[in-house]
């Protein structure tokens, strides 16, 4: 089978390096595969990634906030994490022909998110790092496990040697 739009959710942590540098491996292969590098921040986190001094859960509720304003507020915070984004990625899609999209998206969940961007972008395969810290999930993570249980395209764990 092959794929030709790879999504890579994508944390900066070294578990989503890695997982981007097999998806760059496999891109490689053709320059008309596209990569979808995407964070999804979960929505409850909204608040203290906008640089809000208030705890979230004693200011008033989100009904009252400025809508023109919480949408300035959430456009600047998935600005702040796509620099971060673009920092953690570095040069290891420098020269790569592919069409190459990166991306910080917000959700209500990571893993619906993940899920959803997938489906709308018409991705045919996911690249994700896994932790491997969930005790009740065996070796993978909870997102991992998440997004394994509730695709409908095909994903694929890349784990780290364990000589890390």
């Amino acid at each position: 089978m092959k794929f030709s739009n790879i999504l890579v959710p994508f944390d900066k942590s070294e578990h989503a390096v890695h997982a981007l540098g097999v998806a760059r491996g496999l891109a490689e292969e053709d320059p008309a595969i596209g990569l979808h590098v995407v964070d999804i921040i979960y929505v409850s986190e909204m608040p203290p990634s906008l640089g809000l001094d208030a705890n979230p859960y004693e200011s008033m509720p989100p009904l009252a906030v400025d809508p023109d304003l919480y949408c300035k507020l959430v456009d600047a915070a998935l600005a702040r994490e796509k620099e971060g984004m673009d920092k953690a990625i570095g040069s290891l899609l420098d020269g790569l022909p592919n069409p190459v999209s990166v991306q910080a998206v917000n959700a209500v969940s990571i893993v619906d998110g993940i899920t959803d961007y997938a489906h709308e972008y018409g991705c045919d395969l996911i690249i994700m790092g896994s932790r491997g810290l969930g005790l009740l999930r065996g070796m993978l993570g909870s997102v991992s496990y998440g997004v394994l249980r509730s695709s409908e395209i095909p994903v694929l764990i890349a784990k780290e040697p364990e000589e890390k």
